[in-house]
């Protein structure tokens, strides 16, 4: 790792509390490594966070944030108002994807849990759950493996049936259930999917404190900016 830091030292750069600097680790919004028993975080990610704290624009609502993940992956939102999908085009044409990832942020919740190795599968197994993020990569032709973990979206009034039936417990950093829970009033567009939208997974990859899925992620991102600039063009 070039140049880490400490969390408190991040959480002094970012006038964030201690406790909140080890969630951004705990979501993958912050690159992050334990060595012994400290975590340290690259310099270059807090201050990259630090410059892009204020987004240009308000964020999104979830069901505009899902109706523009799905614009950008060329699918088409259910019942959206044609003035909304308009206004919605034009800033995924103007500003790009990667440009809007911070306003993106409200398309869910993220949340950590701990589970029996054994129930991982059935974790992924269930139904109700949209895998994203590593575990969506296979599926996307994205050379990434999972191992042990799992990674995806959940309705909000899923929640607490999901995390009943598999045995989860709430975790901090080392959790290896990622749970993204969405608002029942966004979900519509993800029921019955078998992956996230590739808008989303791009997003949720480039998020990783992992380089690989990190890398991974960013070139998806650009793989779509490119395709958007090429349809603005037509």
């Amino acid at each position: 790792m070039v140049d880490p830091i400490s969390i408190p030292e991040a959480a002094e750069s970012l006038k964030l509390s201690s406790a909140r600097v080890r969630a951004l680790i705990s979501q993958g919004q912050l690159p992050a490594e334990k060595i012994g028993h400290r975590w340290l975080i690259e310099r270059g990610a807090v201050e990259q966070r630090r410059r892009s704290r204020s987004p240009r624009g308000r964020r999104f609502t979830a069901q505009n944030a899902w109706a523009l993940l799905l614009l950008a992956s060329e699918e088409d939102p259910l019942k959206l108002d044609p003035s909304v999908r308009s206004r919605l085009r034009r800033a995924l044409a103007l500003e790009g994807l990667a440009a809007l990832a911070p306003r993106l942020r409200d398309r869910s919740q993220v949340a950590t849990y701990k589970a029996h190795p054994g129930e991982i599968p059935y974790v992924l197994e269930d139904k109700t759950l949209v895998p994203s993020g590593i575990n969506a990569a296979a599926a996307m032709g994205i050379g990434l493996l999972a191992s042990r973990e799992a990674d995806g979206y959940l309705a909000q009034s899923q929640l607490q049936r999901f995390v009943d039936e598999h045995a989860l417990s709430p975790a901090g950093i080392d959790g290896k259930v990622r749970l993204r829970v969405v608002p029942d009033s966004a979900w519509q567009n993800l029921t019955g999917r078998s992956i996230a939208p590739p808008a989303a997974v791009a997003l949720d990859l480039a998020d990783e404190p992992d380089p690989r899925s990190k890398a991974a992620g960013e070139k998806l991102i650009r793989q779509i900016d490119r395709r958007q600039t090429r349809l603005k063009g037509r």
